[in-house]
């Protein structure tokens, strides 16, 4: 199972789901955005890079149950 894969909520309280298995993932936005296309590794810190095709390329970093993005948004975990 993915460390990335569950359900999380961003700073708006809006709903994100991400599924997959292995390394690849697909992120799915309760307001209708989405499907998105992502991958993970797993370097000193686990790592998801998503194509938000409506919006840009990010990365993100697992902390704890915080996925902290290039963006400067955080997800928590439901």
């Amino acid at each position: 199972m993915n460390k990335f894969a569950g359900a999380w909520t961003d700073g708006h309280g809006t709903n994100i789901d991400i599924t997959g298995e292995w390394n690849v993932l697909e992120v799915r936005i309760s307001n209708g955005r989405g499907p998105f296309q992502g991958y993970s590794v797993d370097l000193s810190n686990p790592t998801i890079s998503v194509n938000f095709s409506d919006d840009g390329a990010y990365t993100g970093v697992l902390g704890g149950n915080t996925i902290y993005w290039s963006n400067g948004t955080t997800w928590s975990k439901r």
